[in-house]
């Protein structure tokens, strides 16, 4: 392995398409107010009605003063399927070294819940934004992280951001505000929600080198756990300068693999070029490509 270093209520929005013809002379009399029963073939046949396990909307936490190796193995806040299921973090314990894998949960959302959410995201106008960053409500706060929602409708992925959300009481735009009651609303929904544990149908690891860093009584060394797989032949995630983190995504079962493993977990490589590799391993939601940073 090269040497590497830690690192869008469907909203329809259906246009008419008016057509007057006037032959020449001919005499227009009252308007025909005979509903128009002509079947409307304006939508393309190419936008497929949302399924239900599709995303709806989903909240991500982006960039901030925080280690780069945290910030990959970071993921959504929240995802919301248009199903109504709701998916977020779970429970950070005190425990030192925390689990590898990041606890998620994941719950069912009732019509009047997710009647909210759609009434929210009516109010922010998010399905005529197509990609706009609000960095004027937390203007003089530094090394803040950006708060970024994605709403998918028949349209495509609408995008919206807003660097320190919260921060002030006086956002620059009514969409930032009704942002900022959107994320207030679903952090209730987690802590009332009847909820499980995620189980996701696909899980992201993403490796490199292992540098050093972990305290000697905290780290622990374990054999390869992923047999055949060799990280340098995956998708290179990242790079800063020469240093890369590659990544891959596996079935959800993979999970088990890592049942045991804490973020201080070292694993040996018989293959790959650097011998030890860190692992940071996460379950994908609904909506997340496999190996996009």
């Amino acid at each position: 392995m090269r040497s590497k270093t830690k690192t869008t209520l469907g909203l329809l929005l259906a246009g008419a398409l008016f057509i007057s013809a006037c032959g020449s002379g001919e005499v227009l009399g009252p308007p025909d107010t005979t509903p128009d029963t002509t079947p409307d073939t304006t939508t393309p046949d190419s936008l497929p009605e949302a399924a239900a396990g599709d995303p709806l909307l989903q909240i991500n936490s982006e960039g901030g003063f925080v280690p780069l190796d945290w910030s990959l193995g970071r993921g959504p806040t929240f995802t919301v399927t248009h199903g109504g299921e709701f998916v977020f973090p779970g429970v950070t314990t005190l425990e030192y070294p925390g689990r590898l894998v990041p606890s998620n949960f994941s719950g069912q959302l009732d019509e009047d819940q997710m009647a909210r959410v759609n009434e929210l995201l009516q109010a922010m106008g998010i399905a005529d934004i197509d990609d706009a960053l609000d960095d004027d409500s937390a203007a003089n706060v530094a090394d803040a992280t950006t708060e970024v929602i994605r709403f998918w409708d028949e349209n495509g992925v609408h995008k919206y951001s807003v660097y320190g959300l919260g921060i002030d009481d006086d956002p620059a735009s009514e969409t930032t505000a009704v942002f900022a009651d959107l994320v207030e609303y679903l952090n209730e929904l987690a802590g009332t929600v009847d909820s499980a544990e995620y189980q996701p149908e696909l899980l992201r690891v993403v490796a490199g080198t292992y540098q050093g860093g972990f305290e000697d009584e905290f780290e622990r060394v374990e054999d390869w756990p992923l047999e055949g797989e060799n990280p340098d032949d995956w998708d290179v995630f990242t790079t800063v300068g020469e240093d890369e983190w590659t990544c891959k995504a596996f079935a959800g079962s993979t999970l088990d693999v890592f049942a045991d493993a804490k973020q201080t977990t070292i694993y040996n490589h018989p293959v790959a070029d650097g011998g030890q590799v860190q692992l940071l391993v996460r379950p994908l939601h609904p909506g997340e490509e496999d190996c996009t940073l």
